[in-house]
């Protein structure tokens, strides 16, 4: 019996299984593997061992090839031909960095990892094109390399590339600048005029999630348009009874507000609290800028009376009800 794989892979050496029986003596195996535009292949041994080696041709893309099985040995005498698809193989190359961004004076980490064990040098380019470092005769350890670069001072800024024998991985050198930071605000979504007070919440955060340390300024003011028979979508909206809040902050900035200090007496308003806050950083002095209305808007209308009952009326945001 004689067994081998559908599919030879170039430059791979694969093999061929042999399986014979009641045998007195060695015999000679002969293999040949023939393409369409090279000499023949050809592998003779005694067999010792079940197994034979043969080695690939040069191929395109993939080609169809004939491999040629004679053995003979005392009264045994095979002779077989089979058909074979040889394909090209690349080998393959992944190359990882230890992050995509570095700052002047950090130290480049990146990995090479291949399938088999023979690397090619490695080279690194500037973003000018200029080779900055080149390693030979790398040998991985369990099929890894790991490399180091270290930055300079003040190197070029741009994109570099590490190119591994056709494949190649980009990382970014940039100058260092100080992290960005977004404000939130969370407010309840709806208050009812029998509520005393309600909840304001007013956090920063970096945006790799870090929170700020600083100053926060909010203020907060009663704002309404006109209802009722007057009311129209495009009525203004007016604004008084406005308060300042401020304090330290830790991440988040929590404060209590009362009712008292807004005018709800009016039930021809439609009511809403608008806020605005603004977040100084601590030891820069850098501030996020203005966010009105931040995560929340509070709405609430008096309770309408009439002859035959006096229901609660809730404003939602985008929602009226009479």
């Amino acid at each position: 019996t004689v067994l081998f794989p559908a599919v030879l892979y170039y430059p791979y050496t694969g093999k061929v299984h042999i399986h014979l029986m009641d045998l007195d003596e060695p015999v000679r195996v002969t293999l040949h593997l023939a393409s369409s535009h090279g000499v023949p292949n050809a592998l003779q041994l005694f067999l010792l061992f079940p197994w034979g080696q043969i080695s690939t041709p040069p191929a395109r893309i993939y080609e169809v090839a004939h491999l040629h099985v004679s053995i003979q040995g005392g009264s045994l005498q095979v002779s077989e031909q089979k058909t074979v698809l040889v394909k090209a193989l690349e080998l393959g190359t992944l190359v990882q960095t230890d992050k995509d961004v570095y700052k002047p004076g950090q130290t480049v980490k990146f990995r090479i990892v291949r399938l088999d064990l023979n690397f090619i040098p490695s080279n690194r380019e500037d973003p000018s094109g200029n080779r900055i470092a080149q390693w030979r005769e790398v040998s991985p350890r369990q099929g890894i390399v790991d490399l180091s670069l270290p930055l300079a001072a003040e190197p070029a800024l741009g994109t570099y590339i590490i190119e591994v024998e056709g494949k190649s991985h980009s990382f970014s050198v940039e100058e260092y600048v100080l992290p960005k930071f977004e404000v939130t605000i969370d407010l309840p979504a709806v208050v009812l005029e029998k509520d005393k007070k309600f909840q304001v919440e007013i956090c920063g955060r970096y945006t790799y999630g870090k929170p700020v340390q600083g100053k926060v300024q909010a203020s907060m003011c009663h704002t309404f348009r006109y209802i009722g028979i007057l009311y129209t979508l495009n009525s203004a909206l007016q604004r008084e009874n406005c308060i300042e809040v401020s304090g330290q902050k830790n991440g988040c900035f929590s404060t209590e507000v009362l009712l008292t200090a807004f005018n709800l007496t009016s039930s021809m308003h439609e009511k809403q609290l608008q806020v605005q806050a603004l977040l100084v950083e601590d030891g820069t002095g850098r501030d996020s800028g203005v966010l009105l209305l931040g995560n929340g808007l509070c709405c609430w209308c008096m309770v309408l009376h009439s002859s035959l009952r006096a229901p609660k009326c809730m404003w939602h945001r985008g929602i009226g009800l009479l």
